[in-house]
C-alpha cells in the first residue's frame, strides 16, 4: 500500500473545511522520492490500470458454472488457481465448481439461498500495446497478495478484446466465514497494488482517482450504454437532457447544486495541491524545477470542472448561439459531451473498456 506521501493530489492535513485556504508561514516537508516519482507519472500521463468488479455468481443452479465457463471461454482457455494448478479440461473445472459450492455451504455460517453470492468476478486490464504476459504475471502476483489465505481464486487471460486483460473469479466465502464485499476504498487499493506490480515488471502504470486526473464524471454503467446502443435513451440521461435544455435557455447559467459545488471544491483542492508541489519544487535542483514546470503544464491542461448537466447545457448554448463547428448534441451523445467542451485526454488516459458482460450462465449441458 502506498504511503500518504504518495497521494500527491491531496492538500496537507493542516488545510480543513470547504473554503480551502493554503497554509501560510513555514514550509511543507519536501516530497519523498516516491512522491516525486508518482508526480512524474501523473503529469506525463502514463497508462492507468483498470480493476473492475464485473459481477457475482449466485446460488441459482448453473450460475457459478456459467461464470467459470465464461472466463475460460467454455474451457478452451487455460486457467490457473491460487495453488498454481493449471486447469485445461472440463472435468477439472466441474470438480472445482463443486468444491467451491461445498466449501461455501460449509463455511458460510448457514447463509444459503438463490441470492447468496458464491463468487466475485474481477477484471484487471491495461490499454492496448501493453505486453500481455506481463499483465498476466502482475495479476498473478496481485491475486496472491490480495487474497492470500483468505479466498480461493481462479484466473484466465483473454487476448481477444483489443487490450490485455485477465479475469479473476474469487470464491465469495473465506475459511473464516467472511464474505468478500469490496468497496470503493478496496478497489483503489487494488488498483494501486496492480500498478505497483506492473511497474515492478518494467511496465509504466499508475492508479490515480478520477479527480486526480481532472475527470469529474464516472463512465456510464453498462446497462445505460447497452440501452443507448439500442437507440433507447436511459431515464437518467433523459432527465439530464431536459434539465440541461432548461438551463441552456436561462439568461445566465444556474448555480450548481450543493453536491456539484462540493465536487468542484474537491477538484479545485486537487489543482491547488499540485501547484503547491510545483512551488516547493521550484526552490530545489534542476530536475525538481523541471518537474515543477511539467506540473504547471498539467494543471493548465486539466479540463474545466463541469458536471454532465453543465457540460451539456454549455454545448446547447454554443449551438444556439451559432458558434462555428458546433452542433447541438443529440440525447444519445451524452457520453461524448466532454469531448465537445473540454480538452481531450491523451491516448494513454482514455478509458479502455473491458469485454461485454458475459452471457447468462448455463447449466452443465
Amino acid at each position: 500500500m502506498n504511503n500518504d506521501d504518495d497521494a500527491v493530489w491531496r492538500l496537507p492535513a493542516t488545510v480543513q473545511g470547504r473554503d480551502v485556504r493554503l497554509k501560510t508561514g513555514g514550509e511543507e516537508p519536501p516530497l519523498s522520492p516516491n512522491g516525486k516519482a508518482r508526480l512524474r507519472r501523473i503529469v506525463t500521463k502514463v497508462p492507468e490500470v483498470m480493476v473492475k468488479l464485473t459481477g457475482r455468481s449466485r446460488g441459482i443452479a448453473g450460475h457459478l458454472l456459467g461464470q467459470l465457463d465464461y472466463i475460460t471461454r467454455n474451457w478452451r482457455l487455460p486457467a490457473e488457481t491460487q495453488d498454481g494448478e493449471r486447469i485445461t479440461d472440463r472435468a477439472r473445472l466441474l470438480a472445482l465448481h463443486d468444491d467451491w459450492l461445498l466449501a461455501n455451504a460449509a463455511e458460510g455460517r448457514g447463509k444459503t439461498g438463490p441470492n447468496t453470492a458464491q463468487s466475485v468476478a474481477i477484471t484487471l486490464s491495461m490499454p492496448p500495446g501493453t505486453p500481455s504476459d506481463r499483465v498476466e504475471a502482475a495479476v498473478r502476483h496481485w491475486a496472491r497478495e490480495t487474497f492470500a489465505g483468505a479466498h480461493d481464486w481462479i484466473m484466465a487471460r483473454h487476448d481477444d478484446a483489443g487490450h490485455p486483460h485477465v479475469h479473476v473469479a474469487v470464491r465469495a466465502v473465506g475459511p473464516d466465514g467472511r464474505r468478500l464485499a469490496p468497496g470503493p476504498a478496496d478497489l483503489q487499493r487494488w488498483r494501486e497494488r496492480f500498478a505497483r506490480e506492473l511497474r515492478r515488471l518494467g511496465v509504466e502504470a499508475e492508479a490515480t482517482p478520477r479527480l486526480a486526473r481532472g475527470r469529474m464524471r464516472r463512465a456510464d454503467r453498462l446497462p445505460a450504454r447497452k440501452a443507448e446502443q439500442r437507440g433507447v435513451e436511459p431515464r437518467a440521461a433523459e432527465a439530464i437532457r431536459h434539465a440541461a435544455d432548461t438551463d441552456s435557455g436561462a439568461p445566465s447559467p444556474p448555480l450548481p447544486q450543493n453536491w456539484s459545488r462540493d465536487l468542484q471544491a474537491r477538484y479545485d483542492s486537487v489543482r491547488r495541491a499540485y501547484l503547491n508541489h510545483a512551488e516547493a519544487l521550484d526552490r530545489r535542483d534542476t530536475a525538481d524545477r523541471r518537474l515543477a514546470r511539467d506540473i504547471r503544464r498539467f494543471v493548465a491542461d486539466m479540463p474545466v470542472p463541469l458536471t454532465r448537466r453543465q457540460a451539456l447545457a454549455a454545448a446547447l448554448r454554443n449551438a444556439q448561439n451559432g458558434e462555428p463547428g458546433r452542433d447541438a448534441p443529440s440525447p444519445s451523445s451524452l457520453v461524448q459531451v466532454q469531448a465537445l467542451d473540454l480538452p481531450r485526454a491523451s491516448p494513454s488516459q482514455r478509458p479502455h473498456r473491458s469485454e461485454p458482460t458475459p452471457p447468462r450462465p448455463r447449466g452443465r449441458g
